[in-house]
Formats: structure tokens, sequence, C-alpha cells
């Protein structure tokens, strides 16, 4: 995965994680399997980790909040 690539997908994904507390046709497991697989190349960009690992803590929010 190239840098641009993975700034991309993960800009997207923290649009639309905060929206999944409003409910999510998708499922959740669609949301975190993506997540999980930007996890592998968070190095890519000097604040990657921070990042993913902040969508993974909202994740495990939104689990608490909706069992």
């Amino acid at each position: 995965m190239q840098h641009y690539q993975f700034e991309e997908d993960l800009t997207h994904l923290e649009q639309i994680i905060p929206q999944l507390f409003k409910g999510n046709p998708l499922g959740l497991s669609y949301w975190r399997r993506r997540v999980s697989e930007l996890a592998m190349y968070q190095g890519l960009v000097p604040d990657g980790t921070k990042r993913v690992t902040r969508l993974l803590r909202l994740f495990e929010e939104i689990e608490r909040t909706m069992t």
C-alpha cells in the first residue's frame, strides 16, 4: 500500500466511523476489518499509529453502547 492510499483510506474511515453511532447498514464487522487492515500500514505516515489506535478505541466505545 502506498502512502497516499493509506492516508486516503484512513481519512475516509475517520469520517465514517463516528457516524456508526447512528446505525450502520454494513455492520460493524465490515468497518472494523477495514481499520484492522490499515493497522498493518500505520507506519506509512507519522501519525498513522495514533490515528488507527484512536479508531480502534472508538469501535470499542461503539460496541459498548450497542450492547
